[in-house]
């Protein structure tokens, strides 16, 4: 049997480098979760969730509320790709320098699009 020390790496165990940034998700809903829209860390679309209480609601209403979800995804890709730089130990000025959203930012949209969306409804 062979002694290991508390410092030495177990090349056995896979290393922990923090999330599987390749293989991220990113996900919006609107408020009711009839809608929603999945992302790559690339911001591209890979999933729609639809109910059938969404569907309901007509198609030009559905288009549209799928392009916003979908523009939020992929803001919150944005989201993650800084989350990703910084934990890389990438400098802030660099990740600045690329017009990322922080998690504040993306928030405050989030809030705005469906705060506006349930004025527009009750209106």
């Amino acid at each position: 049997m062979t002694d290991r020390y508390a410092d030495e790496p177990d090349l056995d165990e896979p290393e922990n480098t923090g999330p599987d940034w390749q293989n991220m998700v990113y996900e919006v809903f609107d408020p009711e979760h009839t809608l929603g829209v999945a992302c790559d860390r690339d911001g591209q679309v890979i999933g729609l969730h639809i109910t059938d209480e969404a569907r309901e609601n007509g198609d030009a209403w559905l288009c549209t509320e799928i392009v916003r979800l979908a523009r939020l995804a992929h803001l919150k890709s944005r989201v993650g790709l800084r989350a990703e730089m910084a934990h890389k130990g990438t400098r802030s000025f660099t990740i600045d320098s690329f017009d990322l959203p922080t998690e504040a930012s993306y928030r405050a949209t989030e809030a705005a699009e469906f705060t506006d969306r349930v004025r527009t409804f009750r209106n």
